[in-house]
């Protein structure tokens, strides 16, 4: 008996649009108003969540920021939190902007990339004001526009606010040129002290070691006293492996990558056919 739904947003829940299809709220309202627990789990912070689900009632819970904080809706308190080490997230910047501190040793080695950066603090989103200039021309497109724009805090300099940065729990860097991100990502991978990931072509989601949708996703199970084997999860990507490893019932996308198709026992509709309530109507509830 499936007690806990761990759920996906971007290319999940949310489809092509970034919105939530009215046939998948329907199905998770019913499944939460079955009893079962309905937990969001994404790389998402809290302050960009779609208000179609935080509007579902009886939420409880939601693994955020790819496990780097967990949230209680009815305590309205983070549950558990996981920051980067302190001053990580000012080190990344610098680097993922060609400002890193060999760079700035030989200004002739530098390499400047073309990159929007957030930072997830408590939380919340932070970018620097200097992202909006000509985003309008971004070759990421109007989705990423419209996420980047909203429910943001814009301020100025924001590699320069140590003290912000230091209270920072997750790193997202945007690359336009998907190779741009993999060299910057290979030099992450590097720094033991931190966890990378991707969740979208060009993009590299960072955290401290040890931070993992999986592992916050089984340690809420447990304190919730739910087993393995009552838990279903639902992804579309690498960052969702380690919570189909945690989840006794895994459920790929359509629109999943082989390598996600593959980690999964079961594969439903793609994100833009609502394949979450698909597969919930069909075998939950």
């Amino acid at each position: 008996m499936i007690k806990l739904i761990a759920v996906d947003l971007d290319g999940t829940l949310l489809d092509g649009e970034n919105r939530v299809d009215d046939r998948n709220i329907r199905a998770l309202q019913r499944a939460l108003d079955m009893g079962i627990y309905v937990v969001p789990a994404t790389g998402r912070c809290m302050g960009v969540f779609p208000q179609e689900l935080t509007s579902l009632i009886g939420l409880r819970y939601a693994v955020t920021e790819n496990g780097a904080l967990i949230w209680n809706y009815q305590g309205e308190r983070e549950w558990r939190r996981m920051g980067l080490p302190r001053g990580k997230a000012g080190e990344i910047l610098r680097m993922a902007e060609g400002g890193s501190a060999r760079a700035e040793e030989n200004p002739a080695n530098a390499v400047e990339f073309q990159v929007y950066a957030e930072v997830f603090i408590h939380g919340q989103a932070y970018a620097d004001i200097r992202s909006l200039e000509g985003i309008e021309a971004t070759p990421l497109g109007r989705n990423f526009i419209r996420y980047f724009t909203e429910n943001h805090n814009f301020v100025v300099g924001l590699c320069g606010q140590e003290t912000l940065l230091d209270a920072a729990e997750k790193v997202n860097l945007y690359f336009p040129d998907a190779a741009d991100g993999a060299g910057v990502r290979s030099r992450l991978e590097q720094d033991a002290m931190i966890k990378t990931a991707s969740s979208i072509c060009g993009n590299v989601e960072v955290t401290a070691a040890g931070v993992e949708k999986g592992a916050a996703l089984w340690e809420l199970a447990q304190q919730l006293g739910i087993g393995r084997r009552e838990i279903l999860a639902f992804g579309d990507n690498e960052n969702d492996l380690g919570m189909f490893a945690a989840a006794g019932t895994a459920v790929a996308m359509g629109n999943a990558g082989e390598r996600v198709r593959q980690a999964a026992g079961h594969v439903t509709g793609t994100n833009d056919e609502a394949g979450v309530a698909a597969f919930l109507e069909k075998y939950v509830i």
